[in-house]
């Protein structure tokens, strides 16, 4: 499925302007509130500031969380991270970062008139660009001021069965069909504005063009799109779940062998809540649940006949996992559960909320939102799919998956999310007193002493089956190898022994091992080995082009000192130092000599793309490694061996 044609709202300085209105000549302070109004409700922001003139908002504000509740979105952050990240009910991401102007909505790339910053523990962004964000506008009606949803997007979407328009707003949508016959059908958007007024040019087969207009008061404004068809179109017009309107066409019998009947509804008429659609889904979600299981809480999902699915998982700090079943109806009302009961052994619930949608006409989205990187396992079943959710945080966990329920369920079928547990507890940064582990092989160990003290292991992150991240042509396992291999021969000529754990596109382990058995595979070569040091490459990515620069990871106390030389010598690679930062990664962790996990760049922002494809970059890389090896054995010679 492939967007051809998408336009998005921008509301500009008008929403400054408007805002500064509301808020009065002076400039605002933390104790000068502003009360919208927002869906007929009144909601009070306190949390207020101003930089440069523009007005910054708190992401501790009790009111911007009720307007992040009511607009179906999430905010991720803690103090002390880089990124704040906003997911929209579309969904789509907003990433803001800390110092930085330029901002991302999806694959849109902006700049905000002021950094996001810091004061105290909590964050303060761009209003103006948080509510542009979340397809809002603020307007005035008097003296109120009123937040007013907007019709913000459109995407055509190629389908086996023709195409699919859908449209998406700041809140749920409802539609109604004001007239249809075989030329044109004509929706009524209920209290929802829009910048998109007037003719768009619609690229489908089907569609000859579409037109937006809007009538009606501040508080309840009405949008109408008519969308002219060509002769011989079959329409199926339906409401999908309440975020999306969609229309689905394709080609059908000759124009004369369908007479016209025209439907026409009163616009001044109470409508009734539309019929679900026939949408020609051949399976039927009946219930989903949330229930105690041993070490956590397990999400029922009750399936009628045979259907396939899809997961994804979103990594730390934004910890979102959802799972699509295709060729589904949702059975009954969207389902909103929020604060699970915790699990019966005690502690907090791993999942902080749960969403059930239907998303288009045969897609129902079961989505939820978790309390840090927690396991997950999915196991499906002629009658639906099973989605355990653990307490325990995962290391290094699969961002995506498939499989099918139903009677096309095969046999002892299982897709494991995540199984891999982190023991260090990523909320504290004391290295003085670790935890212990006793549930693995090795833990992290204060007094370590190489049996072969010249030889350091080297680390190409993924290869083989395992390509990691993927963006541009370009693969996380060809770059990683070639990065390791010129570290290697940097080191060589510096005299010492180094092993890779593997010298080839290939697995440690074996092709299309678990990712258990890969990384301990990894860990192995350089516990056997009695090594120096483990230095493991990777290459970053993200959900869109905001993120960028190298970060430096360590996961026990022998790391520290490795970490943040290495970390020293990246500083002049060229990307933004992101520092050093202590996480729950398998191969850090379970190795027995200090190592770090370097990733080196993200693949996904255009800048550190254009670096990773140069071979000279990659070198420098290399030789950057190399420095702060050289000086972290300087620092810190073996006992009883001649320095390095």
């Amino acid at each position: 499925m492939s967007s051809i044609n998408r336009s998005i709202v921008r509301t500009g300085s008008a929403l400054a302007a408007a805002l500064m209105l509301a808020l009065g000549a002076a400039p605002a302070r933390a104790d000068s509130p502003l009360v919208v109004l927002y869906q007929g409700h009144a909601i009070r922001l306190t949390h207020l500031d101003t930089n440069g003139g523009a007005i910054a908002i708190g992401v501790g504000d009790p009111g911007f969380a009720t307007l992040l509740r009511d607009a179906g979105a999430w905010l991720t952050w803690k103090p002390g991270e880089r990124y704040i990240l906003i997911t929209t009910s579309a969904p789509a991401v907003a990433s803001f970062a800390m110092g930085d102007r330029r901002y991302d909505v999806g694959t849109i790339a902006l700049q905000a008139p002021f950094a996001p910053y810091a004061r105290g523990n909590e964050a303060y962004l761009p209003l103006n660009e948080v509510l542009r964000a979340l397809d809002l506008a603020l307007r005035q009606d008097g003296s109120a001021t009123v937040l007013q949803p907007q019709l913000a997007s459109f995407d055509v979407r190629r389908q086996s069965n023709g195409v699919t328009l859908a449209f998406t707003a700041g809140a749920p949508i409802r539609a109604r069909v004001l007239r249809q016959n075989t030329s044109q059908i004509v929706y009524a958007f209920a209290g929802v504005g829009t910048a998109l007024s007037g003719t768009q040019t619609v690229s489908a087969a089907g569609i000859r063009s579409m037109q937006i207009q809007t009538s009606g008061p501040v508080r309840n404004p009405t949008t109408l799109v008519t969308i002219a068809l060509d002769p011989g179109t079959v329409v199926r017009a339906s409401q999908s779940g309440d975020r999306a309107v969609l229309l689905s066409a394709g080609a059908g019998a000759p124009a004369q062998a369908q007479p016209e009947q025209e439907q026409t509804v009163a616009e001044e008429s109470p409508t009734p809540e539309p019929a679900p659609a026939q949408t020609g889904a051949s399976a039927t979600v009946t219930g989903v649940s949330l229930q105690a299981s041993s070490d956590g809480v397990a999400v029922a999902i009750a399936v009628t006949g045979d259907a396939a699915y899809q997961w994804h998982r979103l990594r730390d700090p934004d910890n979102r996992f959802w799972v699509d079943l295709e060729n589904t109806q949702l059975q009954g009302p969207p389902v909103d559960q929020s604060s699970p009961a915790a699990p019966p052994g005690g502690g907090s619930s791993p999942i902080l909320s749960m969403r059930a949608r239907q998303i288009d006409p045969t897609t129902v989205r079961i989505a939820l939102t978790l309390d840090g990187p927690k396991s997950i396992a999915i196991t499906p079943s002629a009658t639906g799919l099973l989605v355990d959710v653990a307490s325990q945080d995962v290391a290094d966990a699969p961002r995506a998956g498939n499989g099918s329920v139903g009677t096309v369920v095969s046999a002892g079928q299982q897709t494991v999310a995540a199984v891999t547990p982190a023991a260090l507890d990523d909320s504290s940064s004391d290295f003085s007193n670790p935890p212990t582990d006793t549930s693995w092989k090795f833990g992290p160990h204060g007094s370590y002493v190489p049996t072969s003290p010249r030889l350091i292991v080297i680390d190409p992150g993924h290869g083989g089956s395992d390509r990691g991240t993927t963006h541009g042509g370009l693969e996380e396992a060809n770059l990683t190898l070639d990065m390791a291999k010129r570290l290697r021969d940097l080191l060589v000529a510096q005299g010492w022994q180094v092993k890779l754990t593997h010298d080839t596109d290939v697995d440690v382990y074996q092709p299309n091992d678990s990712a258990h058995d890969e990384l301990q595979a990894r860990v192995d070569v350089a516990n056997n080995a009695g090594a120096r040091m483990f230095v493991s490459i990777h290459v970053n990515a993200f959900i869109n082009s905001g993120p960028s620069g190298t970060t430096t990871y360590i996961s026990k106390p022998d790391d520290v000192a490795l970490g943040k030389l290495l970390e020293t010598s990246l500083a002049s690679d060229g990307t933004k130092d992101d520092g050093v930062v202590k996480a729950h990664y398998y191969v850090t962790y379970h190795t027995r000599m200090p190592a770090v996990l370097i990733e080196t760049a993200f693949l996904t922002n255009p800048a550190d793309y254009a670096l990773l494809s140069s071979a000279a970059w990659r070198q420098k890389v290399a030789q950057e490694i190399a420095a702060g090896i050289a000086q972290y054995a300087r620092q810190y010679p073996v006992p009883n061996q001649p320095a390095q």
